[in-house]
């Protein structure tokens, strides 16, 4: 319909407008990084280097290579997912609720902030919310008439799902139970259960092997209780931007007078409808707890995302009441506006998006200089994402000494992010500062330059000098070569 259609075409705007605007982050390099290997390479290190399953990373590896390498190439694989979001959901709400609901679940998903984030972000979470989302449809489908032809459809979305990301399960897990109660005389419906269960049994091994490298335990060290309490907010509002102190209360306004509404004016069918999608999420997120319980503590909003589609069906159903209809539909615009007011926010200021290190590579110059040089990163040891744009970067590990005729100084300043931050321009980043000088021994300084929140020290030599990490240490005022990392160009 005309509706939906011109709903898609907002989201395609909104999602490649600016696609390559910032520049790859830590998480996006390592799938940068992953997919220029051969596909055996690719597979035998995403155990070591990453906690989701592989079909991401096998789908970005062929897109790479038709659509490039940089960051609009590889994050338009997920922008393609957040466009095709819009009419799945539109069709889930359809079938469950009705259409004016679909409608405003479509406009939700349109404009939301948080999908327009994950939409532009070249790692495996909006793919998760697309194919979690038509698992969702399917469900619908199966729901009222369980034929042979939309149970292979549910178990082929669920299970792609599952191969995505392992929370799936909060959308999948729920769906299934739901099927075998409702139709559990029905013979292909416990096949279809079944071909699910065992594609996500043959996961397991893989994802005990993945939370045993403690990749992932920086999640769980942070306090339970604020990433709990960042899921809603998150899901309304998205994470920062524009007059967000204002947008976020009211966002959160909206979705309860949603509630109200659905309770106290949709007609039986619709309310039925919302109230299964509402169940779906529920299930989802009590699930979510189960896994904290037994030790698989991944709580965080991007995680959640598998259960986006059944909240926003729940919040659609309140909003496409049909007395009084102004209501709902004046509370989904105001939804709708937020949301990409907060897009554009994110699209036009530097302190609501990733941390950029091009302007980094750019303020040191790509190529190593005459003798090599050699790059203190302060409060921060990995490669990752500055070695994409630095050819030839390496550690320097061990004590020895190094001949280099150019020493460059990396600190940053990032907005407060009281130890825990997972987006935005303090994402992976620990506030450092330059120091007044560097006396290295044989180096002087040269020049000083302010790129977003880096700055860059050069030093130079007037010939190559053998310097150790030691000297390096000794010339640090504020601390030593413990939360920092020494890199070499040659």
């Amino acid at each position: 319909m005309i509706a939906v259609s011109a709903l898609t075409l907002v989201a395609a705007v909104l999602r490649f407008y600016r696609l390559g605007h910032q520049g790859l982050w830590f998480d996006e390099g390592n799938t940068a990084l992953l997919v220029h290997f051969s596909p055996g390479k690719m597979l035998g290190l995403i155990p070591q280097t990453e906690s989701t399953p592989p079909l991401y990373y096998c789908v970005a590896w062929i897109w790479a290579r038709v659509f490039g390498y940089g960051e609009t190439g590889l994050r338009s694989l997920s922008a393609v997912c957040g466009v095709l979001m819009v009419p799945v959901v539109y069709a889930a709400g359809a079938r469950l609720i009705s259409r004016q609901a679909g409608v405003i679940a479509a406009a939700l998903a349109t404009c939301s902030p948080l999908l327009i984030w994950y939409s532009q972000e070249a790692r495996s979470y909006q793919m998760l919310a697309l194919l979690a989302s038509l698992s969702l449809l399917a469900f619908a489908y199966a729901r009222a008439a369980p034929t042979p032809r939309v149970l292979v459809a549910w178990v082929l979305a669920s299970a792609l799902a599952l191969a995505t990301h392992y929370y799936a399960v909060l959308a999948v897990v729920p769906e299934a139970c739901w099927l075998l109660w409702v139709h559990r005389s029905r013979r292909p419906v416990q096949v279809a259960v079944a071909v699910v269960g065992v594609c996500g049994l043959g996961l397991i091994p893989l994802a005990i092997s993945q939370h045993g490298t403690g990749r992932g335990n920086w999640i769980s060290s942070a306090p339970f209780g604020r990433r709990l309490g960042q899921i809603v907010p998150q899901f309304v509002s998205g994470f920062e931007g524009p007059a967000h102190g204002v947008f976020e209360p009211v966002a959160i306004a909206v979705a309860v007078l949603a509630l109200v509404l659905l309770v106290s004016r949709s007609s039986g069918s619709e309310r039925r409808g919302a109230l299964v999608a509402g169940g779906l999420a529920l299930a989802g997120f009590v699930l979510s707890l189960l896994l904290v319980a037994v030790g698989f503590d991944d709580l965080l909003t991007r995680n959640m995302l598998a259960i986006w589609g059944a909240c926003a069906l729940l919040v659609a159903g309140g909003l496409a009441v049909p007395r009084p209809r102004f209501v709902g539909v004046v509370a989904a615009g105001v939804l709708c506006m937020m949301g990409v007011t907060t897009a554009l926010g994110v699209a036009f200021d530097r302190t609501y998006e990733r941390p950029d290190w091009r302007v980094v590579a750019s303020a040191l110059g790509t190529r190593a200089p005459s003798g090599g040089r050699a790059i203190l990163v302060q409060h921060y040891r990995d490669l990752l994402p500055l070695s994409l744009y630095v050819p030839g970067l390496k550690f320097w590990r061990g004590g020895g000494a190094e001949r280099v005729g150019e020493f460059d100084v990396v600190s940053f300043t990032s907005p407060a992010s009281s130890g825990f931050c997972w987006w935005g321009s303090a994402c992976n980043l620990w506030p450092s500062h330059a120091q007044s000088s560097y006396p290295i021994p044989g180096f002087r300084p040269v020049s000083e330059r302010h790129v977003l929140q880096f700055t860059v020290v050069r030093l130079v030599a007037s010939h190559p000098v053998r310097v150790t990490p030691a000297e390096v240490s000794r010339a640090l005022t504020t601390t030593h070569l413990v939360n920092d990392e020494l890199l070499t160009q040659r």
